[in-house]
C-alpha cells in the first residue's frame, strides 16, 4: 500500500522541481508583470477616490466588518453611494468580497489602503 503512495510523492517532487527551475526562467518577467498590473491598478484606484470615498474604503476592512449601511452613516452618506463605491472596487478587481460568518468582509487585493496612508 505504501508503494502507490511513493510513486504519487516521487512523481510530485518531479513535478515541483519542474516548475522551480521554469520559474526561475521566468522570474523577471513575472515580476515585472506584477509591477505593471498593480501600477495599472493603483492609477484606476486614485481615479475613483474623491474625499468622501477616501474615507470610505478604510472603513471597508475595519476590524468590525461594518455594514454598508453603518459606514454609509459614519460617513454621513446613503447607503447607495457606499453600494455603488464598493460594486466599482468590485468590478475593477481592486478588493474582493469575501463571506464571513455573519457578516460580508472584503479584502483589499492590492493592499490600496496604504496610498491612503501616505
Amino acid at each position: 500500500m505504501d508503494e502507490p503512495k511513493d510513486k504519487v510523492l516521487e512523481v510530485l517532487v518531479e513535478i515541483r522541481d519542474t516548475l522551480n527551475r521554469i520559474y526561475t526562467c521566468f522570474e523577471d518577467e513575472y515580476l515585472e508583470t506584477q509591477k505593471r498590473k498593480y501600477g495599472e491598478k493603483e492609477k484606476a484606484f486614485e481615479a475613483m477616490l474623491t474625499d468622501v470615498r477616501k474615507k470610505i474604503f478604510p472603513l471597508l476592512f475595519d476590524q468590525r466588518h461594518l455594514s454598508q449601511g453603518e459606514i454609509a452613516q459614519a460617513v454621513g452618506i446613503t447607503q447607495s453611494a457606499v453600494s455603488k463605491f464598493v460594486s466599482s472596487l468590485i468590478e475593477n478587481d481592486l478588493i474582493e468580497q469575501v463571506e464571513g460568518a455573519d457578516k460580508i468582509i472584503y479584502r483589499d487585493k492590492y493592499e490600496l489602503i496604504k496610498l491612503l496612508q501616505k
